[in-house]
């Protein structure tokens, strides 16, 4: 009876993913890269442990290994990390078989601080990282997470929307519930009837302040509408390095959004391409991007 009990107890251990070098009870970074969606999903669920703290606020593990602070009364990112311990798990792949060690990466529209952590980690000591949020309760989060994982050395947090000008204010609008939904809006009235919080940020060019920055490797924009003036800002940057960039698009929300993906591809000199779900890299066309899916966000990648 005691053999048949150890035998069936070996049997369910062996049926677990092994988790690299540290084993079951950590999930090394490096195994981002590599490790299929299915089991990377399944070890960060397994480490996720949320603990709520009081006062709106819990705490969770991300990515196996690393502890987040996080509003608990957000349902759009917050709640998901909470059960999850990742977030997109296709992009969390992408950036894991992009960013190494050494290298220098921008967090454009960081919120709490998940790719901001997944970029200090691959980064290391010898790397860098620019988190740049507008959003000042997401930023007091963020900053408290990184000091909780040791990664006030190589992070900088840059408080404050990026632009097309260097100086000034803009007034960002927070849905309730919702702050990685946080938007540039042009005046109170804009949002008057959706409820949230308005703050008045100010605004960071990008290219004023890559010129004291060493070369970029990597960069990601996730700001709701605010890509073209994003891009505006930083057009000099992308032309001397043009960096591995990871961009949300979606065509409803832009102005011109033909000749936002036309300036981008006169940069890159070539097509751009996008992520699916599984973090694998397809072939887009501009057409493709302008049309289908309309209204939804896309993950398009420019790189060289």
């Amino acid at each position: 009876m005691r053999l048949g009990w150890a035998r069936a107890l070996w049997h369910a251990a062996a049926s677990l993913p092994s988790g690299g070098r540290g084993g079951l009870d950590r999930l090394e970074i490096g195994e981002f890269a590599w490790r299929s969606k299915r089991q990377l999903e399944a070890l960060c669920r397994a480490r996720a442990q949320p603990v709520y703290l009081g006062g709106n606020e819990a705490l969770c593990r991300i990515l196996g290994r690393y502890k987040m602070f996080l509003d608990a009364r957000d349902s759009g990112l917050g709640a998901h990390l909470l059960l999850d311990g990742c977030w997109e798990m296709g992009l969390t792949r992408h950036v894991a078989r992009h960013l190494r060690a050494g290298m220098t990466a921008i967090d454009i529209g960081a919120n709490f601080g998940y790719y901001t952590i997944l970029f200090g980690a691959l980064v290391g000591e010898l790397g860098h990282v620019y988190a740049i949020e507008p959003l000042p309760p997401a930023v007091a989060l963020l900053r408290r997470s990184l000091a909780l994982n040791g990664f006030f050395r190589n992070v900088t947090v840059i408080e404050a929307a990026a632009g097309a000008a260097p100086g000034g204010s803009l007034l960002l609008h927070a849905p309730d519930r919702e702050p990685k939904n946080a938007r540039i809006v042009g005046s109170p009235e804009a949002v008057a009837a959706a409820g949230g919080a308005l703050y008045e940020v100010p605004q960071v060019q990008i290219d004023a302040l890559a010129a004291r920055w060493r070369h970029i490797d990597f960069i990601k924009i996730d700001a709701e509408g605010s890509e073209e003036a994003i891009i505006a800002g930083m057009s000099a940057l992308l032309r001397r390095d043009r960096p591995h960039l990871v961009l949300e698009f979606n065509a409803a929300r832009a102005r011109d959004p033909e000749a936002l993906l036309a300036t981008l591809g006169a940069i890159y000199e070539r097509r751009p391409r996008y992520l699916d779900l599984h973090g694998r890299l397809r072939p887009a066309t501009a057409a493709q991007l302008l049309t289908e899916h309309f209204g939804i966000d896309w993950l398009v990648v420019f790189s060289v």
